[in-house]
């Protein structure tokens, strides 16, 4: 791994961009601004009562987290003292919370509103505090009180929750320099310079979220800008008023952002000053990329990565506009990729097989489970994806499908993505998500569950015909149909496809 040349804890980076210029904007929220200089002395105060509670370096902080200022403001005393911070979405369930609070000897948890949910049970000796008394203003606190803790950059700092699952989440364990590298990474996609914006689109949780948005524009000296909930239009708004260059998203969102531009842009309006956007998490279609080039005149750039192994391989604006409607990335600098066998043997380039990855923002290991980071390493140290994809003569990767989201029916391979695409071209389809359900006598058949669009019609036999009718092979066609009023979204935007298949699988008559 490249080491950075410059030290990568947060609150290191960030007060080298206060000292350039503490008037510049540092946050931006709906109408509200923050300057670098007011979210540091927020950033002070919050260290003094963060050592009144008793912490110390190397104990784990659980915030509820969504790129408030008062959260930014605790991400930076975290890391001035050399905490480890754990940003979850709000919507993190309390027997989530629970379970990361247990696993992670946490000493603080910092929530939202008065109080902390119902059902909260901290570990023994472990703290609660709402984030906002943690930060809030204090005018006699002007400078820090202690010096940055020293922490090695190549320990944990920074520990995500991975989303998608009905399971206990799982915490994803980062370094300050796989942080930096990620985050770095993301910078040059855009290539934004300090005193640019940049749109945050989701609650900016999790590694990557909290990566991306809080590290990159605070260390950067980008301004971070944000609706103060997600609302496509206002989203579009604040990105146009405020000059965004780059933002980054998963496809759901793409696709709400350019229903909602006729009323937040006009009729022909353009969000000129944006780059490019990163995308992610789920399946893109060429189709949703052209109209994204074409109607919101933004450049869409594909990545692969996933939460353990944050901004691996991207698309460029320097690469050929074909590779970058249809391939997931390559690799950046000092990463690498292979795809794999069933034996974990490398295939040659064109071959479908597992990819695998290693390279400067590979995951520390999983929180509290030592063996199953040892448990998805190859041979070789490349980390197991899960994903099936090939790799091109040029290093361009393509992802083709999720080893487990596959349904094999009677033997025969179904890819959900496939299928998925395909059913939402029909326009009365919002959103849809593909599942597989036990089957005595096949094993697996396939089912689609689909939001339809505000006053259309959607039903099986209206299914079957457009899937028929786009020459999809009817060994591939869904064998039932399920409408619901809305998909369940992870902070993030992705459709959690766990909760859907649980729901189908029970046959229950909601979502729980």
């Amino acid at each position: 791994m490249t080491a950075t040349s410059h030290d990568p804890n947060l609150a290191a980076a960030f007060r080298r961009q206060v000292a350039i210029d503490a008037a510049a904007p540092a946050l931006v929220i709906d109408d509200d601004v923050w300057t670098r200089g007011e979210l540091a002395a927020k950033a002070n105060g919050a260290i003094n009562r963060l050592l009144g509670l008793g912490l110390q370096a190397g104990d784990r902080v659980i915030a509820q987290y969504d790129t408030s200022a008062d959260d930014v403001a605790l991400a930076v005393a975290a890391a001035h003292l050399g905490l480890v911070l754990v940003p979850v979405p709000k919507r993190l369930g309390t027997l989530e919370i629970n379970h990361l609070m247990q696993r992670s000897h946490a000493s603080l948890f910092a929530f939202h509103g008065a109080a902390p949910p119902a059902g909260i049970r901290p570990p023994d000796g472990a703290r609660t505090a709402s984030t906002a008394s943690i930060t809030a203003q204090d005018d006699t606190v002007t400078s820090a009180p202690v010096a940055c803790t020293d922490v090695d950059r190549s320990e944990v700092a920074l520990i995500g929750v991975t989303s998608g699952s009905t399971g206990q989440p799982k915490g994803v364990m980062h370094s300050w320099e796989a942080v930096d590298w990620a985050a770095e990474r993301m910078r040059a996609l855009s290539n934004a310079q300090p005193g640019e914006s940049i749109l945050v689109t989701g609650a900016g949780a999790g590694a990557p979220g909290f990566t991306f948005f809080t590290y990159l524009g605070l260390t950067r000296g980008l301004t971070i800008v944000r609706a103060g909930h997600w609302d496509p239009v206002a989203v579009l708004r604040l990105a146009d008023k405020h000059r965004c260059v780059w933002t980054t998203m998963v496809p759901t969102m793409l696709y709400m952002l350019l229903e909602a531009r006729e009323e937040a842009l006009g009729v022909d309006g353009r969000l000129t000053h944006m780059r490019s956007a990163t995308l992610g998490g789920s399946y893109i279609s060429a189709d949703l990329i052209q109209r994204a080039r074409n109607d919101l005149g933004v450049e869409v750039l594909r990545m692969y990565a996933m939460a353990e192994c944050m901004a691996h391989s991207s698309n460029l604006l320097s690469h050929d506009e074909a590779d970058r409607d249809v391939m997931d990335g390559a690799p950046g600098p000092d990463s690498e990729l292979v795809v794999l066998d069933h034996d974990l043997r490398p295939l040659p380039p064109g071959e479908i097989g597992e990819v695998a990855m290693r390279g400067p923002s590979l995951l520390k290991g999983y929180l509290a489970d030592p063996a199953e980071m040892e448990r998805l390493l190859s041979p070789d140290g490349y980390f197991c994806s899960g994903d099936l994809g090939k790799i091109t003569d040029d290093g361009f990767v393509q992802i083709v499908g999720r080893k487990k989201d596959l349904i094999i029916r009677g033997g025969y391979n179904i890819d959900p993505a496939e299928v998925e695409e395909l059913i939402r071209k029909h326009d009365a389809v919002a959103k849809v998500i593909v599942v597989g359900y036990p089957d005595e006598k096949y094993g697996e058949r396939a089912c689609a569950v689909v939001e339809v669009q505000p006053g259309r019609e959607f039903d099986f036999d209206t299914m079957v015909a457009h899937l028929i009718g786009t020459g999809l092979s009817k060994e591939k066609l869904p064998e039932r149909l399920e409408l619901l009023d809305e998909l369940p979204l992870s902070p993030d935007g992705k459709i959690l496809r766990g909760k859907v298949q649980k729901f189908v699988a029970d046959e229950s008559p909601a979502l729980a």
